[in-house]
């Protein structure tokens, strides 16, 4: 009965021994885990910043372009109406001049 008692207690402490190793090991786990976990989540975020960054430049470089393009536009618009406006001017100064001729 001694004999069977200290199998038993042997087997309880190697149990508790068992049982203790497995959790040190599911921490160790665990924090390799949350280790690789957050090393993702930074690699992510890296990523998406540069992702955003390209994105911008992009986005900043396409605006640009359409507004050289539009300042390129209202230029050749503010010419033709300077044209326009003497021409016009030419017309109504020769115009008047022939109205105060009487010819």
């Amino acid at each position: 009965m001694l004999a069977d008692l200290e199998k038993i207690l042997a087997a309880d402490h190697q149990g508790q021994a068992t049982v203790a190793q497995a959790q040190q090991e599911a921490l160790t786990l665990r924090r390799q885990t949350d280790a690789q976990v957050q090393a993702s989540q930074a690699q992510l975020q890296e990523e998406l910043a540069q992702l955003r960054q390209r994105t911008q430049t992009e986005i900043l470089r396409q605006a640009d372009i359409r507004t050289q393009e539009i300042a390129a536009a209202t230029e050749r618009r503010v010419q033709e109406l300077t044209r326009n406006s003497r021409e016009h001017q030419d017309e109504a100064v020769a115009a008047l001049v022939s109205l105060v001729l009487g010819t």
